[in-house]
C-alpha cells in the first residue's frame, strides 16, 4: 500500500498518469482518445472541461455520463491544427500553425467553438493577414464586378443585335480579332496625337502669334488688333486628321453605347471631348472676320494652349488594353487610406519644417540672396521637396543651425515614405500574383458575349458542392453540418452488413453549428442532435443544422 502511496505521488510530480489494464480510471482523470483526421490524441477529460462551452467540452461531460464509454471519438477534421486546439485545452495559450492557411484556421477554430481572439499575439499578425488579404481581393472582385458588361448576343435581333455587335468591337479590343485590330488602329492615333503634342514645343516647330492690325467698319473706332495662331503645316495636318479621328470615334461610341447616360459620365469620354476643343476654337476664330470686336483673343488662345494638355489624358486608353495599368488602378484605389495617411504627414511635416527653417535663417532675409528661404510659404516648398528627397537646390539652409533643421527633414522624409509607400507596392503585388493565379482576363475572344471572368475565390463557392459528408468508423456514425438544404434519411449498410441510417438535416436560422457521434451499438431508440448553446460556432454558410434519426 505504501509502494502504491509512493508511485502516485512520482507519477504526480512528473505529470504522469497511471494505466489501468482492468477498468478505466473514473472522473476527471479518465483517458479519453480522440481520433482527428487520422491522428489519435490521448488527453485526461479534464483537460477538455477547462475550456467552457466548447465542443470537446460538451463531448467531456456527455463522455462522462455514458454508461458504457466508448474507446475513441473519431473527427474527419484537420490535424494540423487540431494539434493547436488540444494545446490551448493543455495550456491555455492558442498558437496556430503557421504552415496552414489562415482561411482552414478560421474554418477549424469555429467548427471546435473556440474564439479566435485568444489566439497569441506571435501567431496573430500571419492569422490576421489572411483576414485582410481576403478583404483587399474582395473590393478587388468587387471593382472588377462594377466593370462588367455581360450580354449575350444571339438573345438581340436586328439593330440591337447590331449595337451590340458593333460595341464590342468598339470598346473591348479582346473581344475578336476586328476588335484588335480596331484597338491598334485606335491607340497608333493617340500616339500620334500626343507625340505631335510633345513635337510642338520646339523651338522650330512652335506656334506663335502674330498681329494683324485691319480696320473694320462694323467694330467701333473702325480699327481692330487682330491675333492669330501660326502653326507648323506638317503638325497642323497631322492635328486636323487626328482630331477628324477621334471626333469620329466619340460621335460612333457614342451611338452604340447602350446606356448613354454611363457613356456620357464616363471620364475617358469627357477627356476626349475637350482634347477636341482647341482645334474646333482655332477653326471657328480663324473663319469670324468680326472675332476681335466681341472677343479678347488673348485669352480664348490662352485656354486653347491650355486645353491642348488634356490630350495627353489619352494616354490613359492604354489601360484597356494593358493589364498591368488596370491592377495599378485598383492597387491605388484600395490604398487610399495609405495614401490620405501619407499626404498627413507629409502636411504635417511640412508646417513644422517649413517654420523652423524660416525662423532658422530669418538673420539671412535681407541679405538679397534669392537663395534664401525668406518666407514660411516658401518654406512649404522647400520641406516638400526635401522630404520627398528631391532637393533642387534653388531654395537651401546657409546656417548652421538651418542645416540642423534639413538633416531632420530629410530623414523624416525618408522614414514617413519608407513607411507608407510598401503598403502600395504589396497591394499592386497582391492584386497581380492574384490576377495571373486565378486567371483574371478581359472579355472572352468571342463574337457572343462581353464579359470580365475570374475564377472564384470564395470558400462558399466549394462549400455549395458538398451536400452531404457522411463517414463511418468503427461502427460510429459521424455527421458534420457542412449541408445545405433538406435531404431525407438514407439507409446505409456497414461492412458487418447491419444497417445504418443517415439522419435527416434541416436549416435552423440563427443557432450554432452541429456535430454529434452516435455509436450504433450503444444508442437504442430514438435520439435528437441537439443544438449547442455556445454562440462561437457557426457552420461555414453562416447556417446551422440539427439531425433527427430513428432505428
Amino acid at each position: 500500500m505504501q509502494d502504491e502511496t509512493t508511485q502516485a505521488n512520482i507519477l504526480d510530480e512528473i505529470g504522469a498518469t497511471p494505466v489501468r489494464k482492468n477498468g478505466h480510471i473514473s472522473g476527471d482523470s479518465e483517458r479519453i482518445i480522440l481520433n482527428v483526421g487520422g491522428v489519435r490524441h490521448e488527453t485526461h477529460v479534464s483537460t477538455l472541461r477547462t475550456i467552457a462551452n466548447t465542443r470537446l467540452a460538451r463531448l467531456a461531460e456527455r463522455h462522462l455520463l455514458q454508461r458504457h464509454r466508448r474507446e475513441e471519438y473519431f473527427f474527419d477534421r484537420h490535424p494540423s491544427v487540431f494539434n493547436s486546439v488540444i494545446d490551448y485545452y493543455r495550456t491555455g495559450e492558442l498558437h496556430v500553425p503557421l504552415e496552414v492557411c489562415g482561411a482552414v484556421v478560421m474554418r477549424e477554430l469555429d467548427f471546435w467553438q473556440v474564439d479566435q481572439h485568444v489566439i497569441k499575439a506571435c501567431c496573430w499578425r500571419h492569422y490576421r493577414s489572411y483576414i485582410e488579404n481576403k478583404r483587399i481581393l474582395d473590393s478587388f472582385q468587387r471593382s472588377l464586378k462594377k466593370e462588367t458588361f455581360s450580354v449575350d448576343v444571339s438573345k438581340f435581333e436586328g439593330w440591337k443585335k447590331f449595337q451590340m455587335q458593333m460595341w464590342l468591337i468598339l470598346e473591348h479590343p479582346r473581344t475578336s480579332k476586328i476588335a484588335m485590330g480596331y484597338g491598334v488602329i485606335s491607340l497608333l492615333f493617340v500616339v500620334v496625337s500626343i507625340l505631335g503634342f510633345c513635337l510642338e514645343t520646339l523651338p522650330g516647330l512652335r506656334p506663335s502669334q502674330i498681329s494683324d492690325n485691319s480696320s473694320n467698319e462694323n467694330c467701333p473706332g473702325n480699327k481692330t488688333k487682330v491675333l492669330k495662331l501660326r502653326e507648323n503645316e506638317g503638325l497642323y495636318i497631322l492635328d486636323i486628321i487626328c482630331t477628324v479621328y477621334f471626333t469620329i470615334e466619340l460621335v460612333v461610341r457614342f451611338v452604340f453605347a447602350p446606356q448613354k447616360l454611363k457613356f456620357i459620365r464616363s471620364a475617358m469620354n469627357i477627356i476626349d471631348l475637350l482634347a477636341l476643343v482647341p482645334l474646333y476654337m482655332q477653326l471657328i476664330l480663324n473663319s469670324d472676320k468680326n472675332r476681335a470686336c466681341y472677343m479678347n483673343e488673348q485669352l480664348i488662345i490662352e485656354i486653347m494652349f491650355v486645353l491642348r494638355i488634356v490630350r495627353m489624358f489619352r494616354i490613359f486608353h492604354l489601360v484597356k488594353h494593358y493589364q498591368a495599368l488596370k491592377i495599378l488602378v485598383y492597387a491605388l484605389k484600395a490604398s487610399l487610406q495609405e495614401l490620405l495617411m501619407l499626404a498627413i504627414f507629409l502636411i504635417i511635416g511640412m508646417l513644422i519644417f517649413s517654420s523652423l527653417i524660416y525662423y532658422a535663417e530669418r538673420h539671412k532675409i535681407n541679405s538679397g540672396d534669392p537663395e534664401t528661404i525668406s518666407t514660411i510659404p516658401l518654406g512649404f516648398w522647400w520641406a516638400l521637396i526635401t522630404m520627398t528627397t528631391v532637393g533642387y537646390g534653388d531654395k537651401h539652409p546657409t546656417t548652421t543651425f538651418g542645416y540642423i533643421v534639413g538633416t531632420a527633414c530629410a530623414v523624416a522624409g525618408v522614414l514617413m515614405i519608407a513607411l507608407t509607400i510598401p503598403v502600395i507596392s504589396n497591394n499592386f503585388t497582391l492584386f497581380y500574383t492574384h490576377v495571373r493565379s486565378k486567371g483574371v482576363t478581359g472579355p472572352p475572344k468571342s463574337d457572343s458575349s462581353e464579359s470580365l471572368t475570374m475564377d472564384s475565390n470564395d470558400d462558399r463557392d466549394r462549400e455549395a458542392e458538398f451536400d452531404e459528408k457522411r463517414k463511418l468508423s468503427s461502427g460510429s456514425l459521424v455527421v458534420e453540418a457542412y449541408m445545405n438544404g433538406t435531404h431525407a434519411i438514407r439507409k446505409l449498410t456497414s461492412k458487418s452488413g447491419s444497417p445504418q441510417y443517415s439522419p435527416i438535416l434541416r436549416r435552423i436560422p440563427e443557432s450554432n453549428s452541429l456535430v454529434d457521434i452516435c455509436d450504433r451499438r450503444k444508442c437504442n431508440g430514438e435520439f435528437d442532435l441537439v443544438r449547442n448553446n455556445s454562440n462561437k460556432a457557426k457552420s461555414d454558410d453562416g447556417v446551422t443544422y440539427a439531425g433527427e434519426t430513428t432505428l
